[in-house]
């Protein structure tokens, strides 16, 4: 939080009223500002994108200076106004009709690239730009501004149109499916019959969409690569990340505790040794101020020495910050994403997963039964070791033979010796 005062003064000033609120209970840990835009003297703040990148070269400037991780490239946003959600809601957003003619237009046999879905959309009375980005607005709205597709949600970026135009035809083989086990072959089954009524059937398919495909393609890559093969080692897993994320959470807290508490007893220990070195009696307001500065006591602070000791141990502490934070956001990150994937597998759990899958092990059973058997295929040096058993067992014969015959002999022998003793 000390962070974000110090980012408020900075972009701010300390002449204006501003509110704070910081989010500690989500693996994020974030600050919120609501800012009157007057000051004190009745100066109005600017809100533009000028402002806008001031704001963000103060914050990565903070960043750096406390070792704190800064984002360099900034994802850019697909989400929707709440203007924009709300006509969605209410079935009157013109922008809702163009995701509705968009995933038509991409499963027409003769659209094959961006330049043909262009040119359907046109047909269809909207006005059409290509370039770097696809904006399209309807013909007859004049006043409306167009909306470049990537805006209209996942699934309608330039590039992901092309991967749904190229792929419309296609879903995952059989034979792919046969390379999975438990639950992850289970969930390719589902993921080609989504991909079939998603692809061949959109008339008849309401509750699959671009973005549910992409969900579950992504959950098959993360439970085969994690070689999770049931739902008990799912949950297992899950907790697994989860306990990890929580332990790597506390640590950074403990640092970033630890060094406001240096930073405390550094800003007031000048004031502090004085309070206590003071000679003869205390006034009133000077037992009172003594009595907030507890932590210094707390921690033993006396003289000059014990203050360079706590500026010593503050670098300390500010240099395993970075490290720290950075394996904190790593199990954070891979929280969030663990439970975004269990998230999805629950939801499908409860929804039509038993339906997809009792159609596709049907198809997968027909197909396997119609495989040909593969012949069973013998180890070179098995069938040279079957070829060699007689002349083994011949060898093997011939010796016991022989051993045989010596025993014979020396039996006779002893006979002979025992005769002539007698």
């Amino acid at each position: 939080m000390y962070v974000g005062e110090e980012w408020a003064g900075n972009v701010f000033g300390y002449s204006m009223q501003i509110l704070m609120g910081t989010h500690t209970d989500t693996d994020h840990i974030h600050v919120h500002f609501a800012v009157n835009a007057y000051d004190m003297k009745g100066r109005h703040w600017i809100d533009n994108q000028k402002t806008l990148k001031e704001c963000r070269d103060i914050s990565d400037k903070l960043m750096r200076k406390y070792g704190l991780h800064v984002i360099k490239e900034p994802k850019r946003s697909g989400s929707i106004t709440y203007t924009e959600w709300l006509a969605r809601k209410n079935n009157t957003s013109w922008k809702q009709k163009l995701c509705d003619d968009i995933d038509r237009i991409v499963l027409m046999e003769n659209v094959k690239n961006i330049a043909d879905l262009a040119g359907q959309l046109i047909s269809c009375g909207y006005e059409v730009r290509q370039g770097k980005y696809l904006s399209v607005k309807p013909a007859e709205l004049k006043r409306s501004r167009a909306v470049r597709s990537f805006r209209l949600g996942d699934g309608y970026g330039l590039e992901e149109l092309q991967y749904r135009i190229d792929n419309k035809n296609q879903e995952m083989s059989l034979d792919k499916i046969l390379t999975y086990s438990g639950v992850q072959r289970e969930y390719a089954i589902c993921l080609r019959q989504m991909q079939i009524s998603f692809y061949r059937c959109p008339e008849f398919c309401h509750s699959v969409t671009y973005s549910e495909l992409r969900r579950t393609a992504e959950l098959l890559c993360y439970v085969h690569e994690n070689k999770i093969h049931t739902k008990q080692a799912f949950e297992d897993h899950v907790n697994r990340i989860a306990e990890k994320a929580d332990a790597a959470a506390e640590r950074y807290n403990e640092i970033v505790k630890r060094i406001k508490e240096k930073e405390f007893i550094l800003e007031h220990g000048e004031r502090y040794l004085e309070l206590i070195h003071t000679q003869g009696g205390l006034m009133p307001k000077n037992i009172s101020e003594l009595a907030s500065l507890r932590l210094l006591k707390d921690n033993n602070i006396c003289s000059q020495e014990d203050l360079y000791k706590v500026s010593h141990d503050l670098e300390l502490l500010k240099s395993e910050l970075s490290p720290r934070q950075s394996e904190y956001e790593q199990a954070a990150a891979n929280k969030k994403t663990v439970t975004a994937h269990y998230t999805t597998f629950i939801r499908q759990l409860e929804t039509d997963y038993a339906h997809y899958c009792k159609m596709g092990k049907k198809e997968l059973e027909e197909y396997e039964a119609s495989l040909p058997k593969p012949e069973p295929v013998l180890d070179k040096r098995f069938v040279e070791a079957c070829e060699n058993i007689p002349q083994w067992a011949e060898k093997v014969n011939a010796k016991a033979a022989e051993k045989k015959h010596i025993r014979e002999q020396e039996k006779t022998a002893r006979r002979n010796r025992d005769s002539h003793c007698r």
